[in-house]
């Protein structure tokens, strides 16, 4: 499958479009610079008001990739937050158990389980009761996850956020403070 980047152009509003690969459009490794330069296909303008593309959904493929390269990111910032999907649970539970990717990166694993139980069970009030059951059944399946996998979460939590493991720690048992 065949990714694209667009570029919009400043002066006409013309969108052009580049062929990217599943690889390059998981870890933006293409030249955005060069790609911010190039002449629009309808007026030939250089001056460009946007590059944009859409991200592939995570797969083990792009896991190993990315969890053995230290120089690769998901996302410049909060790849946590991009980990912490649902769909993504039983790829980031079977990457801690195994442990076969840098020690960082099982680190921001970690982190993006304790982030998906604190998006399911945090703030309970901003949500309808209909909203808060799906979260229920949500939260319960990763808590007991993350149980299971306590030793793994207490050799992590430096990584873990202090305003995640206040809500999350004492639902699977372990210490906001110390090591238990």
């Amino acid at each position: 499958m065949e990714y694209k980047l667009s570029r919009g152009c400043k002066e006409c509003e013309n969108v052009d479009l580049f062929g990217l690969t599943k690889i390059e459009a998981a870890f933006e490794l293409y030249d955005s610079s060069q790609i911010w330069k190039t002449p629009c296909s309808k007026c030939g303008s250089v001056n460009c008001k946007f590059l944009g593309h859409d991200h592939p959904k995570l797969d083990q493929e792009l896991l190993d990739i990315w969890g053995n390269s230290p120089e690769l990111f998901l996302m410049p910032q909060d790849e946590e937050l991009f980990l912490a999907e649902i769909d993504y649970l039983p790829m980031t539970l079977k990457a801690i158990d195994e442990s076969k990717y840098l020690k960082r990166k099982i680190e921001v694993i970690v982190e993006s389980v304790c982030v998906l139980l604190y998006d399911n069970s945090a703030s309970p009030e901003e949500y309808t009761d209909n909203e808060n059951k799906e979260r229920e059944k949500a939260a319960t399946l990763v808590r007991t996850e993350l149980i299971k996998r306590k030793d793994k979460i207490i050799e992590a939590r430096e990584a873990v956020m202090d305003y995640i493991k206040e809500i999350v720690f004492p639902q699977i048992g372990i210490e906001i403070k110390g090591n238990a």
